[in-house]
């Protein structure tokens, strides 16, 4: 015959003293770390059935389990790298250009930038196809004077002229410092060539 333990009786249970775990709980949430706390195997439980080959009548020894504590401690999860998005645009078109000066601002800049004795002009379609032309005694072009045409009285037009006309008599360098203006600009003064 087989004696049979009385499966309602519970085991004998121990907790750890409660400064444990409220001393595990601090320091885990002191570092930031997240805990998981899980009672010790076996507590809590009953256990299950014990079969043994006693004769019946004897009373068979309960096993007990020692409790433990287990802490699990999980790191936080890794941030996932994010890239950036990038957002594809169109570039707005060119604004209208600033050109807010006339003839009357060209050739009084002229007057007092340009190398002495340069005559200025300013009206369209008078640069023999440019924005703006200095000439300084060119046979078949301007014999015998010094002369500036401005076609177009955008800044840099009239600029570039009276700078360019210092280099034209040898006393300055380069030619059109000032570029050729933006693409705003060059849809203006195309207009005046």
């Amino acid at each position: 015959m087989t004696a049979i333990v009385d499966p309602t009786r519970k085991a004998p249970h121990r907790s750890a003293p409660p400064v444990v775990p409220a001393v595990l709980l601090a320091v885990a949430l002191l570092l930031g770390l997240s805990t998981q706390l899980r009672a010790p195997a076996g507590v809590g439980d009953r256990p299950p059935p014990v079969a043994a080959s006693r004769p019946v009548g004897v009373r068979t020894p309960t096993a007990v389990v020692a409790p433990t504590t287990s802490t699990t401690t999980n790191a936080p999860a890794p941030v996932p790298a994010v890239a950036p998005v990038v957002v594809a645009t169109t570039a707005p078109p060119a604004p209208a250009p600033a050109v807010t000066t006339g003839c009357a601002d060209a050739l009084a800049y002229v007057a007092t930038h340009a190398a002495p004795g340069f005559v200025a002009t300013c009206a369209a379609h008078s640069a023999l196809g440019h924005y703006g032309y200095t000439c300084a005694n060119v046979p078949g072009r301007c014999d015998g004077v010094r002369i500036i045409h401005v076609a177009c009285p955008a800044p840099f037009v009239y600029e570039n002229e009276a700078h360019n006309s210092w280099t034209v008599i040898g006393q300055g360098s380069g030619i059109d410092p000032y570029g050729q203006g933006t693409a705003a600009e060059q849809a203006y003064c195309n207009g005046f060539r």
